[in-house]
């Protein structure tokens, strides 16, 4: 087997100090050509074009050996572009779901709610608290818990309740219609027989007369020929004799005096705050008379001509300047209850009027007239 030299510089061969030993392996390029990247720095027509030139035989020198190749460990794909500009494709992981941020974020939602909830919920406490601290308010949870035994003595009711019991005197309120025992019975009321109903309705009978006596309404009068309406209200309490005295000498039937100027005012006419008072009671042979006091006040609309407007309000007294109060002296008839059929006035109750008087002078009271 023949050996080859080469030149030293101009590709001629040399002698044997640079002859190869027969067994020695083929000399390696430093730049190997690669098929399977497509990222080499030097294509292989590059190279081929070199050693044309000559430059491969000055990497020529005696070879040697190679030893094995270092172990490079693999490293994983990463994300990039090629040389086209192309997403390279690479291993994806797979995610693990987030177990331990979804725990702390529920135990912080629950958290939040459970202070909420305290807040909320402490308020009422707390003022129930501060409330029992306090000795000079009176909270009402306490005063639920009480047993309703008595009521305060401070307190005292604008209207009377009405009761079965025995009222004294010193206990009738001021605006009780009930009189006392020991008045009815310095009136000879019960040594004539009559009870504590009687009475009563005695009153009852004067202050239902007073209010359709002196409640007038220019709307429902009648006629001028004919009076009617709230001008005649009164006239079903009066006995007979009585209701002929009526039409003979009371104004509202005698002439249209008092008729015209309630129709030309337009007057509006209430009783209010009556209240009735058994005065005085006497039996004249088979008779028994009862005089009841009904003091009142009267509340009136009429029609100003000069402004051209209503004014209403409580009669004005001149000489008090403040409300005028009125009396109506009554006088009552007995008359047997039950006796006087089914339409009876007052439901037959036992009393009639017999006569009357507005604001007596020196408050005197009327004269039984006969026939009664």
């Amino acid at each position: 087997m023949n050996e080859t030299q080469l030149p030293p510089d101009g590709g001629q061969p040399q002698g044997s100090g640079d002859r190869q030993p027969s067994h020695a392996q083929p000399a390696a390029s430093p730049m190997q050509p690669s098929t399977s990247n497509g990222l080499d720095d030097f294509p292989e027509d590059a190279l081929l074009e070199d050693e044309a030139a000559g430059w491969s035989a000055q990497f020529v020198v005696p070879f040697q050996q190679s030893g094995p190749m270092p172990a490079v460990n693999p490293q994983p794909p990463q994300a990039g572009t090629n040389q086209t500009g192309a997403p390279a494709q690479g291993r994806t992981t797979p995610r693990r779901f987030p177990v331990l941020k979804v725990v702390l974020i529920s135990t912080l939602i629950v958290l939040a709610v459970g202070v909420l909830a305290l807040s909320v919920f402490a308020q009422p406490a707390s003022h129930l608290t501060l409330a029992a601290k306090n000795p000079t308010q009176r909270p009402l949870v306490t005063r639920r818990h009480r047993a309703p035994t008595a009521r305060p003595t401070h307190i005292v009711p604008k209207t009377p309740t009405p009761t079965m019991a025995t009222v004294t005197p010193q206990a009738t309120p001021q605006n009780d219609w009930v009189p006392s025992r020991q008045t009815l019975q310095q009136l000879g009321w019960t040594g004539a027989g009559l009870s504590m109903g009687d009475a009563l309705e005695a009153e009852r009978t004067a202050w239902t007369f007073t209010d359709r006596e002196m409640s007038l309404d220019y709307r429902n009068a009648g006629t001028q020929a004919q009076h009617g309406g709230t001008f005649t209200a009164a006239v079903f309490l009066l006995t007979p004799n009585a209701r002929a005295r009526f039409f003979q000498n009371d104004v509202r039937a005698i002439n249209n005096a008092l008729f015209d100027r309630i129709q030309q005012q337009h007057v509006i006419q209430e009783v209010v705050n009556a209240q009735p008072r058994l005065v005085q009671f006497r039996a004249q042979g088979q008779q028994q008379f009862a005089w009841v006091d009904v003091s009142f006040q009267l509340w009136q609309s009429r029609l100003d001509q000069q402004i051209g407007q209503r004014v209403e309000g409580l009669e004005h007294d001149p000489a008090t300047h403040g409300p005028r109060v009125h009396h109506m002296i009554v006088l009552l008839l007995r008359v047997t209850p039950g006796a006087q059929g089914a339409s009876a006035p007052m439901g037959g109750t036992g009393w009639l009027v017999s006569t009357y008087a507005l604001d007596p002078a020196g408050g005197n009271l009327p004269t039984i007239t006969q026939p009664a």
